[in-house]
């Protein structure tokens, strides 16, 4: 007797999408790869338009666009209600405060019986005006994710710890994962170095994430004069943007490296850029699972990075990179120049980074075990299923 079809589990996915940095490149990878698997259906909600929205569309992704810009939070609250109300999902997967805040209590009340939020890595330090305004957020959404979130997706182990310390029951850690491309191209690492005026005989160190606090660029910064003061003919790529722009400019040219520290800001070839690198280092004070860094490893860099947040979940000291400690400029550019100094240490740490992101952080095996809990929340089966046709939701919600 054949079994009868099944239909798909119904999923949307909501996310703020107002930058393009970690989470939104970990997003994109995961529905890359969600929206091949016959038993999900999925949808996605985005309160701003850009680079993630044209990045899932191209994949086939279906996107709505609720504009925080243009709507109220209380408007887009009530889309979301309307929106899921009409479309009935089994899940809706959140992944910042303000998506979760907004997003979870409306899945409650139009009867969705899932939300799922991923957490990405933890609040970063704040001053002021600001850090009252993260603690008041945060007192929010812990009060959203006790009454209305029913599982928890940490991207390291540490932070899945934090997580059951706040009493949160259903957690489970899934690390982040990329999509795998081609080995580097020699041809675009030379043309790439050409067009920036970067010889052969420059060691090009180069970083990639945004411009704030926690990524701790003015210690890769020190890190670079201490280079150049030993005579080290060394520059360095940042890749990113964000408040710190002005600060670390003025820094690198107070510390006399201006010339040495090429900030390029945000850029869309940034795996063009990756090639071009001798090595890659993340001085960051505390991350999750950082993209960029399994972007560089699987490039085949040889990379260093502070031993912090699931940093270490990823890299093996002197295995597969090198950890150093966090703030330390001097530990940075001793270990920039052991790499400067070792081409043989580079290459089989390079090699090690590869082959550590293929076997362990790939994008196919992160949406599997993402697909495994939406299935146990819904108490899905293998099976023969039927796919249902998206239908565009009411005019006033703009869609693209």
């Amino acid at each position: 007797m054949t079994a009868s079809p099944r239909h798909p589990i119904l999923v949307c996915h909501v996310a703020v999408a107002d930058l393009w940095a970690g989470a939104e490149v970990q997003l994109k990878s995961l529905l890359s790869e969600l929206i091949r698997m016959p038993e999900i259906d999925l949808s996605v909600v985005l309160f701003n338009g850009g680079r993630l929205e044209k990045e899932l569309s191209h994949y086939g992704v279906p996107v709505q666009i609720f504009p925080e810009k243009d709507w109220s939070s209380i408007r887009i609250g009530t889309a979301l209600w309307r929106y899921f109300d009409k479309k009935r999902f089994d899940i809706v997967h959140t992944h910042k405060y303000k998506d979760t805040i907004l997003a979870a209590p409306a899945a409650h009340w139009s009867g969705v019986p899932h939300v799922v939020r991923t957490v990405h890595g933890l609040t970063e330090p704040f001053s002021g005006v600001n850090a009252w305004k993260m603690a008041f957020y945060e007192s929010v959404e812990r009060r959203v994710h006790q009454r209305y979130v029913q599982t928890l997706l940490a991207v390291s182990s540490e932070i899945e710890r934090r997580l059951h310390q706040t009493g949160a029951a259903d957690v489970a850690c899934i690390r982040n994962g990329i999509e795998l491309n081609a080995m580097p191209s020699r041809s675009i690492r030379s043309a790439k170095r050409k067009a920036f005026g970067v010889t052969d005989d420059v060691c090009l160190i180069g970083s990639v994430g945004r411009l704030t606090p926690v990524k701790g660029f003015p210690h890769l910064i020190k890190a670079v004069q201490i280079l150049a003061e030993q005579g080290l003919c060394v520059k360095l790529w940042l890749v990113g943007d964000g408040t710190l722009n002005e600060e670390l400019r003025r820094l690198a040219h107070d510390s006399g490296v201006a010339e040495r520290v090429v900030m390029l800001g945000h850029r869309e070839d940034t795996y063009e850029l990756l090639q071009a690198m001798d090595m890659f280092v993340l001085p960051s004070l505390h991350e999750g699972i950082p993209m960029a860094l399994l972007e560089a490893m699987e490039m085949g860099l040889p990379v260093i990075a502070t031993r912090v947040g699931g940093i270490p979940e990823v890299i093996e000291d002197h295995v597969n990179g090198i950890l150093v400690e966090p703030g330390d400029s001097c530990g940075l550019a001793l270990m920039c120049r052991r790499l400067m100094h070792d081409a043989e240490l580079s290459e089989r740490l390079g090699q090690a980074a590869r082959a550590r992101v293929e076997e362990k952080f790939s994008s196919e095996t992160m949406a599997a075990e993402v697909a495994n809990v939406y299935r146990r929340l819904v108490g899905y089966a293998h099976g023969q299923v039927e796919r249902c046709d998206h239908q565009n939701i009411e005019t006033g919600i703009v869609v693209r």
